[in-house]
């Protein structure tokens, strides 16, 4: 299983897995992990289907110990930063007014389990798995066109998530977030 981590990777982006992986893992009981696995990662409603892996808590244990695997064999391995350690709670009302509009659109128990996560979890997370969720959505039949609104709102929150701490060294790493999240295909 250690060899599903190239040896490119960079131990950061290592430690941001294991980071969200743990976050799901003490913040939400096993149902809603799997939950938030199967509706917010692509192809993830077949993964249990096919897999050894009981469900999300017994996969984010999985995760955790393939990343500690990985960064034992690194020469080095940084601290994370302040910008990795972000959790964005001042914005879990408006990340739970997002997955409250969405619920329609993927269903009271989605929504559940990433209302959850804004609680119990990480507000900043939640928000990243509603943006998978409303992209997984898009692959089915009955797609999700975001309304201007929306599509306005969505851009502005996860701008909002990024710009708490204003040092030159962290502004680099969120303007290239903010790059990456207003990129996206909202109309989805």
């Amino acid at each position: 299983m250690a060899d599903q981590f190239v040896e490119e990777l960079d131990p950061e982006s290592v430690l941001l897995v294991r980071r969200d992986a743990t976050w799901l893992l003490d913040g939400l009981s096993p149902g809603r992990v799997t939950t938030i696995w199967e509706r917010c990662a692509e192809k993830g409603a077949y993964f249990f289907g096919r897999s050894r892996v009981a469900d999300g808590a017994q996969w984010m244990r999985q995760v955790i110990a393939l990343c500690d695997l990985w960064l034992l064999q690194q020469p080095s391995v940084p601290a994370l930063s302040a910008v990795d350690l972000y959790e964005g709670r001042e914005l879990a009302d408006r990340v739970l007014d997002g997955v409250r509009e969405f619920e329609s659109t993927f269903g009271p128990r989605t929504a559940n389990a990433l209302a959850e996560c804004v609680r119990s979890c990480c507000p900043d997370l939640a928000f990243r798995l509603l943006l998978r969720a409303l992209s997984s959505a898009a692959q089915s039949p009955d797609h999700t066109t975001l309304s201007q609104g929306q599509y306005v709102q969505m851009p502005d929150l996860a701008w909002r998530s990024t710009t708490v701490n204003t040092s030159s060294a962290t502004c680099s790493t969120w303007s290239t977030r903010r790059r990456t999240v207003v990129g996206t295909s909202w109309h989805l």
